[in-house]
């Protein structure tokens, strides 16, 4: 996240800037994803997500009236959606440009979990090395395995570069995770249902907001605006809630535990502060 401040005082109902989404319909392409029956095209990979997606009807069967997995569903099954979800955003990202593979994984990635034995693409920040610098801010793929003896808790990464004469050059390079953003982190810590934005993602929540969105257009692409949902005085911190309504009234505690799962992080707004429901 980045902390976006006001540079000058704003009014209830200005609107503060107007956004379209690089990755625009970020729920309706989950849906359409989860609907074939070879998502893929891959024969082992479309067994395990149908295998998965079993698992999250029969939650749903036992669980009548409630219309989202939350933190009322176990676990297994809660896990279960989640990687359908990382196989959608990493099938979902193949197919984008370069320029959209690059705005998506400039974004921060509150859970850095790289997965293990399978070949992803992941983001690549924070090298401090000189041939490390070289590589910040592109894209490599993580071949799935960890390093022992002196690369321990490291990920093999290939990178490719161009070197000193503008040759490119090919190299794997063991890397801490901590240096590695991923296709699914990124996704869940910013996604909001209409999109990935370059400039809204990048505002922090809080459950008491002064911003809020909505549509500026109902035609394709849709562009939405972030407007002041109170006066808000310069230099505040401007501030989103990511959570849905519903859950804005529910306790502290379970703010933020939505939160920590779903984000990535423990609330620590001004609401939650003050341990107001």
């Amino acid at each position: 996240m980045l902390l976006a401040h006001a540079t000058e005082d704003i009014k209830e109902g200005t609107d503060i800037f107007r956004e379209f989404a690089f990755f625009p319909n970020l729920q309706q392409k989950l849906l359409q994803f989860v609907s074939r029956s070879a998502p893929t095209g891959d024969p082992a990979t479309d067994a395990e997500i149908q295998s998965l997606l079993r698992l999250v009807r029969m939650t749903a069967q036992r669980n009548p009236g409630k219309a989202h997995l939350n933190n009322e569903y176990p676990p297994k099954a809660r896990a279960a959606l989640d990687k359908v979800n990382m196989y959608a955003n990493l099938h979902e990202f193949n197919l984008q440009p370069e320029s959209v593979q690059k705005k998506w994984l400039s974004l921060h990635d509150a859970f850095q979990v790289v997965p293990l034995n399978m070949e992803t693409p992941v983001g690549i920040f924070g090298l401090k090395s000189p041939k490390g610098k070289q590589l910040n801010n592109t894209i490599g793929t993580s071949l799935g395995t960890m390093g022992a003896s002196k690369n321990e808790g490291r990920f093999r990464v290939r990178t490719v570069r161009k070197n000193e004469t503008g040759d490119i050059v090919t190299e794997d390079l063991w890397t801490k995770k901590e240096n590695l953003k991923t296709v699914h982190g990124t996704c869940c810590s910013n996604a909001f249902t209409s999109g990935l934005f370059e400039k809204i993602c990048r505002i922090n929540h809080s459950c008491r907001p002064n911003t809020k969105i909505r549509t500026v257009t109902d035609s394709e692409p849709e562009e939405y605006a972030v407007i002041a949902f109170c006066d808000i005085e310069a230099g505040e911190e401007l501030t989103l809630s990511y959570l849905q309504q519903r859950s804005e009234s529910r306790s502290t505690e379970i703010r933020r535990e939505e939160l920590l799962e779903k984000y990535g992080f423990r609330c620590e707004c001004e609401a939650c502060e003050r341990n107001e429901s």
